[in-house]
């Protein structure tokens, strides 16, 4: 029954089956099959089976049978003589019966083992129909399947255990005719170069698949040719497996890639070659640039004209502008190449808040503007961080407000990220820096922290840059794991945000940098900032109010209406801040004025004054005022002069981070009784002829050395007792010959070995490149401290005061 079924599908789906099975119906064969079929079924199933002429047929035959009969009967009754008895009636009908039962016995016998023949027959005609027709339509499926590869552009391949090809599409023939003709069951070797290491896949490797790159020779040259390589079974049936391979000419693709890897390769490496040439160029200006500075700020000492004066001081400005774009140039080159490293160490963030805005504070107000700055109370006084990087985000923003700041003013604020976490271990904190400045647009706002990136109305203001400082503040940001912001609209100022990451000092007990006043004391301290700048007075009413004293804030002009209102409410003002700018008249009035509504107690009276109007100051005292604040403020400073916190405590709130060795106990430099000898190392003759000069107004000895081997002889010598010994070595790290590197490790080596009591002096390099892994790099090779170049006389005072107080003061001990 299953091969009739697979015949019957067959033959109806397909119209050339269809034929073949309607010619097999008709043919004498089908017939006698059919008669075959018929005769050897049971008697009760002809009427069922047989067609209406074959059953008109059979049932003739039976009736001319027994008419016969009949007829034979009666004519044997006739013939008799005399008349049969009943019994003989009997007798005669039973052998009649009988014999028409032995007859269509020995019939039905004969009939069913002739419908058995022709049973078999159409089983076994059925059978090779079927077999015919699958045959047929497996020989049409090839043809079809041959004819689908041979149209596929990739070359497909076949091979058995054996390595013989038992198929192979029109593609790989064509590619591979080079090599041969590829006989089916035969092997075939495909041609490669000599530089290929591909192994096909083989069925007996235990791998079901393997994709792999070959460099053929193919009848068009050289190619590469991605081979993808699994094992199926064998279509013969016999249990084995054969490898089946997919071919695709990735030449093309192949170059390309190899173009691109090399222009990247060559994109890198001009990359870190500009790089290096900006280090390198850079390096070598502000070796110049040290001379400018430090010659012009020599001749400054000298008696001169104040024509000259003014000529000396445009030298001055100009070159340290230049050495500005100069470090911002270094920056950007030590980014890019990938070689910013930060530092983590211990350092005071109000200090270097501070440190940041006192430096662009001189700018701002030769521009008349304000500049004020405030750090959260809920910030620890000491963090751990990379403070160099930390002031050099600050400065950029800074002076990117003030540069484009024409009036009204700057403010930073350096808080919490608002929701973040207060005790763990690290702190995310947001600098914020708000300018009144000329503002951005929102296509500006997206591009302006783009490298070399200047606005519009930046071009148009003239106050154009190198366009650096912000990018390399993003960057610096982001090392730190956080970002830089705007927030700005044309003419009405920008607030850059950036957010960064330090982290929390373990074993420090975390103060904060403004403590909260005994209550008992202060409980009723009420102070009025009565002056203009509400930047300022922002940032100074937030530090009161942060160590818990009650501050408000007017305008000069409302000051005697807060005054009164004050007094009215029973709350005088016992402290007030004005702004000196008014003049001391107008200051003068509003003090009396505010001791006049505070008949209570003495009202403490500060001036605010800026760094050049000092020579005001013996008027504003003569008026009665207590206290002056120079600008920019410190917050510790200015509870101290209005009474709220002692000396000794404010001076103790904002401690100074050492950079390389600690000050004395006494925290001043002793002046040492006699002549320090200094060993002064320095292949560069302005430079050494500068610190030459600065060492003999310190009344210092010095011995001058061109570069580190001379250096190391000149050690000798004073181990070997032929000269003096050297109280201060100052290096230069970049020297011809032997480098101040290498020179230190030597020195270091040489008292460490000698077998006298002695103990190495300092030794300070003196070099260009002050960053945290410059830092480490010199700490490991055993220098003590550093001096940036360029330099001028006052950092190599401070230098010498440092080291030479510290060693009398360790020599009297």
């Amino acid at each position: 029954m299953g091969n009739k079924g697979l015949h019957s599908s067959g033959a109806s789906d397909d119209p050339l089956a269809q034929n073949r099975v309607g010619e097999a119906a008709g043919s004498p064969a089908a017939v006698d099959g059919a008669d075959a079929v018929l005769s050897g079924r049971p008697y009760r199933d002809i009427a069922t089976a047989l067609t209406p002429s074959q059953s008109g047929r059979a049932l003739a035959s039976v009736c001319a049978l027994l008419i016969a009969g009949l007829g034979c009967i009666g004519l044997m009754l006739a013939l008799l003589p005399t008349p049969l008895s009943l019994l003989q009636v009997i007798g005669v009908l039973g052998g009649v019966l009988t014999g028409c039962g032995i007859f269509f016995a020995m019939r039905w016998v004969v009939d069913k083992r002739a419908q058995k023949r022709q049973s078999a027959s159409v089983e076994i005609n059925s059978d090779l129909e079927c077999l015919h027709d699958a045959r047929w339509e497996l020989s049409e499926n090839e043809a079809r399947y041959r004819a689908l590869l041979d149209t596929q552009e990739q070359a497909i391949v076949r091979r058995d255990a054996s390595g013989n090809v038992t198929f192979a599409n029109r593609a790989f023939r064509e590619m591979f005719s080079n090599a041969g003709e590829v006989v089916e069951g035969q092997p075939f070797a495909i041609a490669v170069s000599a530089d290929d290491s591909s192994a096909p896949l083989l069925a007996a490797d235990g791998v079901r698949s393997k994709r792999y790159l070959q460099h053929a020779i193919t009848a068009s040259g050289a190619r590469w040719i991605a081979w993808e390589e699994q094992v199926v079974t064998s279509p013969d049936g016999n249990g084995g497996y054969e490898v089946q391979g997919v071919g695709r000419d990735v030449t093309e693709q192949r170059r390309w890639e190899m173009d691109l890897a090399e222009a990247r390769d060559q994109a890198e490496a001009a990359s870190r070659a500009k790089s290096r040439f900006l280090a390198a160029v850079s390096h070598e200006i502000r070796t110049p640039m040290n001379g400018i500075i430090g010659m012009s700020g020599l001749l400054h000492d000298t008696p001169h004209t104040p024509e000259q004066e003014t000529y000396i001081k445009a030298i001055d400005h100009s070159a340290r502008n230049l050495l500005a774009l100069i470090g911002d140039i270094l920056d950007f080159s030590k980014i890019e190449a990938g070689k910013l490293v930060l530092l983590e160490a211990p350092f005071n963030l109000s200090n270097c808040v501070q440190d940041a805005v006192e430096l662009l504070a001189p700018k701002a107000h030769e521009k008349g503007l304000e500049i004020a700055w405030s750090v959260s109370g809920l910030l620890p006084e000491v963090i751990v961080g990379d403070e160099t990087r930390v002031r050099q985000i600050l400065l950029n923003l800074l002076s990117n407000a003030v540069k484009f700041t024409d009036k009204g003013g700057v403010s930073v604020r350096v808080m919490p990220v608002p929701g973040s976490s207060l005790t763990s271990a690290d702190i995310p904190l947001i600098v914020e820096v708000q300018d009144t400045g000329i503002g951005l647009t929102a296509s500006e706002a997206e591009a302006v922290f783009a490298e070399f990136e200047q606005t519009e109305a930046a071009v148009r203001h003239g106050k154009g840059g190198t366009g650096l400082g912000l990018a390399i503040s993003m960057q610096l940001a982001q090392a730190m794991g956080g970002d830089v912001s705007v927030r700005s609209e044309p003419g009405n100022g920008s607030v850059f945000t950036a957010s960064l990451h330090v982290k929390r000092t373990p074993e420090v007990e975390h103060a904060h940098a403004l403590q909260p006043l005994d209550a008992a004391r202060h409980h009723d301290a009420r102070v009025l900032l009565a002056f203009d700048r509400s930047l300022e007075r922002r940032a100074l009413s937030e530090a009161l109010g942060q160590v818990g004293v009650t501050a408000a804030e007017c305008e000069f002009d409302g000051a005697i209406a807060a005054l009164e209102a004050a007094a009215h409410a029973d709350a005088p003002f016992d402290r007030i801040i004005i702004d000196g700018s008014v003049g001391p008249s107008a200051a003068g009035t509003l003090l009396a004025a505010a001791r006049g509504f505070n008949r209570q107690g003495k009202v403490l009276g500060a001036v605010l004054i800026d760094v050049l109007t000092r020579s005001d100051l013996a008027d504003f005292r003569a008026l009665g005022f207590d206290a002056y604040l120079v600008r920019p403020v410190r917050p510790s400073s200015m509870l101290m002069h209005l009474g709220l916190r002692p000396v000794a405590a404010a001076q103790a709130a904002t401690p100074q981070l050492p950079l390389a060795i600690s000050h004395d106990q006494h925290g001043s430099a002793v002046r040492p009784a006699s002549p320090r000898r200094v060993l002064l190392v320095e292949d560069n003759e302005i430079n050494a002829l500068l610190a030459s000069r600065v060492l003999e107004k310190c009344a210092c000895d010095y011995v001058c050395a061109r570069n580190g081997a001379e250096a190391i002889a000149a050690v000798r010598e004073t181990l070997n007792g032929e000269t003096k010994a050297y109280d201060l070595i100052l290096m230069d790290v970049f020297m011809p010959e032997v480098d101040g590197i290498e020179a230190t490790r030597t020195i270091k080596a040489l008292y460490a070995d000698c077998p006298l009591p002695v103990v190495s002096p300092p030794v300070v390099a003196l070099t260009a490149n002050t960053f945290a892994e410059d830092q480490a790099c010199y700490r490991e090779a055993g220098m003590d401290d550093y001096l940036a170049k360029p330099f001028d006389r006052r950092d190599l005072e401070a230098l010498l005061d440092r080291w030479f107080g510290q060693l009398s003061l360790a020599r009297a001990q």
